[in-house]
């Protein structure tokens, strides 16, 4: 299910409806939470796309969260210089 739930959000976002794929895209992140545990890199892929949908909303708060989310987990599984973790921080920087 947090796999269908991914695929909507992100059709959502991508076609502009971002209000609407946030509930997906969360609805994902607790099932992904649950069955994989918070630090899975589709949860930092969930986090790094709630966070584009969010900011498209003006939620930069909450955005800049789940920014930050996504760059430390991918920090910890990936290391510091790897590339997604370099841009995710790069990206992150946006919202300071």
């Amino acid at each position: 299910m947090s796999n269908v739930d991914f695929y909507i959000g992100l059709l959502l976002s991508n076609a502009g409806h971002y209000e609407e794929s946030q509930a997906y895209l969360e609805s994902a992140r607790r099932l992904q939470n649950k069955f994989h545990g918070s630090q899975s890199i589709t949860v930092a892929t969930i986090h790094h796309l709630l966070a584009n949908s969010l900011t498209h909303i003006r939620a930069f708060a909450e955005a800049k969260q789940n920014k930050r989310k996504a760059y430390n987990i991918y920090r910890t599984k990936f290391g510091p210089d790897h590339a997604r973790t370099v841009q995710s921080f790069k990206k992150h920087e946006v919202y300071h």
